[in-house]
């Protein structure tokens, strides 16, 4: 190199100089650790939709049961809510996200809500008919239930992709969903024996 050119840095010319850079890899190790360190490894889509939908369906009920101070029907209830949830409204809400995968924005969201009050609505008059519950009851109950399924379907559609990506509160809600579910069995069969 020439004495004159001596002061001269990439800076001043960055093709002329080939600079060696010796951290190059380790800093691309260290982002590529600190990437697998932000990576959560999601929690399945289907069990974050059926846990916000049947939490949400849930949620409806709790108050109520508050309100009324029976937390048993809260209890006897979640049995009955989680297998209607899963048998009756699993597959319906499924097919209709594939049905409505290409839709127009909004209009998935609102086949959701209609379908979500059909399901909750008639599951609870088919419940309430066959258990003779009072004639004046029905129509009231059945009402509240489709408004609870039709939040829950909204919310499963609008929330399971963000939610499932926190999959610790996903498997914790799902837990305690099924502790609830076995509590509500088990006080079936007590109820049945006793």
């Amino acid at each position: 190199m020439p004495e004159d050119r001596q002061g001269i840095s990439p800076a001043d010319d960055p093709y002329e100089f080939d600079w060696p850079d010796d951290a190059k890899e380790q800093r691309a190790a260290e982002r590529a650790a600190a990437a697998e360190r932000v990576y959560v490894k999601p929690a399945p889509l289907l069990l974050s939709a059926v846990t916000i939908g049947i939490g949400t369906v849930l949620l409806f009920i709790l108050p109520v049961a508050l309100v009324a101070g029976a937390i048993t029907f809260f209890i006897a209830v979640a049995a009955p809510v989680v297998i209607g949830g899963l048998v009756v409204a699993l597959l319906p809400a499924y097919l209709l996200q594939r049905v409505s995968a290409n839709w127009r924005r909004g209009l998935p969201e609102i086949a959701f809500l209609v379908l979500g009050f059909a399901i909750g609505m008639g599951w609870t008059w088919v419940i309430m008919a066959l258990f003779n519950a009072p004639a004046q009851d029905i129509p009231r109950a059945a009402v509240f239930m489709g408004t609870a399924v039709a939040a829950a379907f909204f919310a499963a559609r609008a929330w399971a992709e963000p939610f499932r990506l926190k999959a610790k509160l996903v498997y914790v809600a799902a837990g305690l969903i099924a502790l609830l579910t076995i509590a509500s069995i088990v006080n079936y069969v007590l109820f049945v024996v006793g």
